[in-house]
């Protein structure tokens, strides 16, 4: 088997790893213990911004020093705007049905 053919087929295996990765939901980790009040919210999820996976969750948090509007867009239905304060995070749906989100201004 020549050299190119080696590495073209390398780089497919790689692709299909990559790509099995992120439709499973990105790396795999320890689900947190639930709380008391049944909400679970873990340290490196605290820790993000932007669209974040937190169980089955889908949530948005602000780092800036302002209100966000954020349109969320999801796989079937369509497309809302949230308002998130500063330092907040906000429930955006279903981590399986959550798309993207993109920051369309203040509010």
């Amino acid at each position: 088997m020549s050299k190119p053919t080696t590495i073209r087929r390398a780089a497919v295996a790689a692709s299909a790893l990559c790509a099995a990765t992120l439709l499973a939901g990105g790396t795999a980790a320890a689900a947190p213990a639930p709380s008391g009040d049944g909400v679970r919210i873990s340290m490196a999820a605290a820790a993000e911004c932007g669209l974040y996976r937190d169980g089955s969750a889908a949530m948005y948090r602000n780092c800036t020093a302002e209100n966000q509007r954020i349109l969320v867009t999801y796989l079937i239905s369509p497309s809302e705007y949230f308002c998130v304060p500063p330092g907040e995070s906000r429930y955006v749906g279903s981590w399986n049905w959550t798309f993207r989100a993109y920051v369309r201004g203040t509010c």
